[in-house]
């Protein structure tokens, strides 16, 4: 046997119980020493059954009388019997237990073997949840695991025919297989991390010796994956040092023309990341950047001085954003900034691959007019904006000398890799782009276009080190300084009728106001997904909208926005919202990046416990765009006191950063962009919050990148890593 062998052939397979375990990807012997605890039972922590009803230890009631309250005892079976109930073939095993210091009622559910398997006189571990008898008001234990001596127990996950003690008893039987695992991280970052071996911390998750052994393996593993992806990334970084891009000749003049045009005023912060990025276009290797910048602070004007350096030098620009409505608002902003110095948008609309572009001389005069690209006898525009629809042009783009994305989390790995390898070629001498021909080979290696990424999404540190670590990182950190502070509340439910009173006012001054629901209607899926005792109360568009026109109010202009509508559609609704046709627009989170309407100052949200802090000040951001005050007001349909607790930051903290942080400390990386994403963060053991952790595994990877040759197990171990996590 090694560790290539077929899992069939270790002893107690065969080929039936195979398929099981392929199911969970476990294929081979190393698979199967590779395929960890997903938590582990610990009977080694007693507690005294006199102690379990103590008030000094925590005990949290529920409205069902229960305590969330698991406890590990150590006590002698006294009596144990089956008792049958009403409901057919459900039958209560109930038995009574002691210690020296008490007794306590234990009960399982449907569980009758056990009056056979544990007899009275024998001491045993039990671990479970202490709760109160609804009808004696005693402390029992409910439903718990047993074992005959105290340890630290490994639960697998499961799938039909194959238990987590069959998994913990076929990994025991090939544990001397273990030996054959060759480390893959150098010595030398072993010893000054004080890691344990990789052999170690494999038998130790499978087989816990200890609590502290135990830790120590999964902080072993925890550094691996830390350290392996952003290893991966600097590997990313280095190769793309090793490619050539066109050095774009840098016009002061130009820049200072472009800033004195602008119809504001630039702030330090923008300055500092525009002539960043700038400067790193100058250079002949490709610009790796990400632009990250808090809602309302700036970003786009800073990427279109980028943009507008680039067209200078005469090559083309590519901006690609997540929705239609982002990629329509970046062509109207990048239409208005860039007109006076005679550069053209163009804009690709994914509902119908068709093309918009400023400079058309075939379209009604005044307007900008939809064409498709294959029939358009107009002129390619400067900049193409469009959505993922870009990927999908049937001519490629010529003379491209910068991509740049927004939101770039919301695309895929391979669609960033798309656009940064198109399909044309600079030639080596800096002159006029060339398409790529049958004769290509005869040109010297290409250039790759420099690449900008931007997201409206705060990034805390820990997050930068490893999710953007092939990126340099340019941080906008300062509004523009006719912002006011954007003044938010958490509103008690008694004061709704006010709420819409404050609003009647707002609107009666001459602005508008959204109000954001989390559903677009409450259909049988989403009964099925939410089975809250008042989930029937959960706001929704579609009957948020009816009752505000109906019954609040009934002489106001409301409109409706949510994701399921149709392009055009949206397009329409939100020109009209901005034309000021509407007072109220009510919607879901299809607003919640990068929507720029000046006169907005009211953003009412609905069951704001459903949303991340991060996602809510992105719902923040929608207003106080202009300088007007602006107004973010929180209602909770929730009486939890940690999703009251979670909302109050949004009243004291109005910097996205410092709520990015506390939100990735509650609620994790996925939840940082408002929906839950597999992928980078997608890590078993690692935690993106542990700081300390992530900038040892970086420190290190960033060490070992530029001799990775050194080390062909570690370079093996990089390549399947990234398999995984891409």
């Amino acid at each position: 046997m090694d560790l290539e062998t077929k899992v069939q052939f270790i002893k107690g397979v065969g080929p039936k119980m195979a398929i099981g375990l392929n199911r969970l990807g476990i294929k081979t012997v190393q698979d199967l020493l590779f395929y960890f605890p997903r938590t582990y039972n610990d009977y080694t922590q007693i507690t005294k059954i006199r102690d379990l009803g103590n008030p000094n230890v925590e005990i949290r009631m529920t409205n069902k009388c229960q305590m969330s309250n698991v406890k590990t005892i150590k006590a002698k079976i006294i009596n144990i019997n089956n008792r049958p109930t009403r409901r057919r073939k459900f039958i209560i095993t109930e038995a009574v237990v002691a210690d020296e210091t008490g007794s306590l009622k234990v009960v399982w559910f449907n569980q009758p073997y056990l009056a056979k398997m544990i007899k009275p006189g024998r001491e045993i571990i039990l671990n479970g949840k202490i709760s109160r008898d609804p009808f004696s008001r005693q402390l029992q234990m409910e439903s718990p695991d047993w074992a005959g001596q105290p340890k630290i127990v490994p639960i697998y996950s499961e799938t039909k025919g194959i238990s987590s003690y069959y998994i913990s008893r076929l990994a025991m039987n090939i544990k001397d297989q273990i030996s054959k695992i060759k480390e893959y991280i150098p010595e030398e970052i072993i010893k000054s991390n004080k890691l344990v071996g990789i052999q170690k911390a494999i038998l130790e998750l499978h087989q816990p010796e200890n609590a502290e052994s135990l830790a120590e393996a999964k902080e072993r593993m925890a550094f691996d994956e830390l350290f392996l992806f952003s290893l991966q990334k600097q590997l990313m970084k280095r190769d793309i040092l090793t490619h050539k891009a066109l050095a774009m000749r840098i016009d002061e003049k130009f820049l200072q023309n472009f800033v004195k045009k602008l119809p504001f005023k630039l702030t330090d912060a923008q300055r500092k990341a525009a002539w960043t990025i700038i400067k790193n276009l100058s250079h002949d290797k490709p610009m790796r950047q990400l632009l990250n910048g808090d809602v309302g602070s700036g970003k786009t004007v800073v990427a279109a001085m980028a943009a507008a350096v680039v067209i200078k030098n005469g090559f083309r620009v590519v901006l690609m954003a997540p929705t239609e409505i982002l990629a329509n608002q970046h062509y109207a902003t990048l239409s208005e900034v860039l007109k006076p110095h005679k550069i053209s948008v163009g804009l690709v609309t994914s509902s119908a691959n068709k093309i918009k572009n400023q400079k058309s001389k075939i379209l009604p005069a005044g307007r900008h007019g939809k064409m498709t690209i294959q029939n358009a006898k107009i002129e390619k525009p400067d900049i193409l904006v469009g959505t993922h629809a870009l990927l999908h042009l049937k001519e490629p783009i010529e003379n491209l000398g910068l991509v740049i994305i927004d939101e770039q989390h919301r695309f895929g790995v391979n669609q960033r890799q798309k656009l940064l390898a198109p399909s044309f070629q600079l030639s080596a001498s800096g002159e006029k782009p060339q398409k790529l021909t049958a004769n290509s080979q005869k040109l010297k290696a290409g250039l790759q276009p420099h690449f900008l990424s931007m997201t409206a999404t705060p990034i805390p540190r820990t997050m930068s080190l490893v999710v953007f670590a092939d990126l340099d990182v340019s941080v906008i950190d300062e509004m523009p300084k006719n912002r006011k502070k954007i003044i938010t509340r958490v509103v008690a439910p008694e004061n709704r009728a006010k709420t819409y009173d404050f609003i009647r006012g707002e609107i009666e001054k001459g602005h508008q106001t959204f109000v954001i629901c989390p559903l677009i209607e409450m259909n049988h899926e989403s009964r099925i997904m939410n089975q809250g005792l008042f989930d029937e109360d959960k706001k929704t568009v579609v009957k948020e909208t009816e009752r505000l026109k109906k019954e609040i109010f009934p002489d106001l202009k409301i409109a409706m926005l949510h994701g399921k509508m149709k392009s055009k559609e949206k397009d329409a609704v939100m020109a009209d919202f901005r034309a000021k046709k509407f007072n109220i627009l009510v919607s879901t989170s299809v607003i919640e990046v990068g929507l720029d309407v000046p006169n907005a100052t009211v953003i009412m949200i609905e069951d704001a416990e459903r949303f991340g802090l991060a996602q809510l000040h992105q719902f923040r951001g929608r207003v106080g765009r202009s300088d007007h005050q602006s107004y973010c007001l929180l209602f909770s349909s929730s009486n939890s006191e940690t999703a009251k607790k979670r909302l109050s930051y949004m009243d004291s903290i109005s910097s996205g950063f410092k709520l990015a942080e506390k939100d990735l400390e509650l609620r994790g990386p996925g939840q940082l962009f408002g929906y839950q994403q597999s992928g980078f963060w997608d890590f078993k053991f690692a935690s993106i919050s542990d700081r300390i952790m992530i900038e040892k595994a970086t420190e290190a990877a960033k060490k070992i990148a530029s001799e990775i040759e050194k080390y062909p197990l570690l370079m093996e171990k990089v390549g399947e890593m990234g398999k995984h996590l891409e």
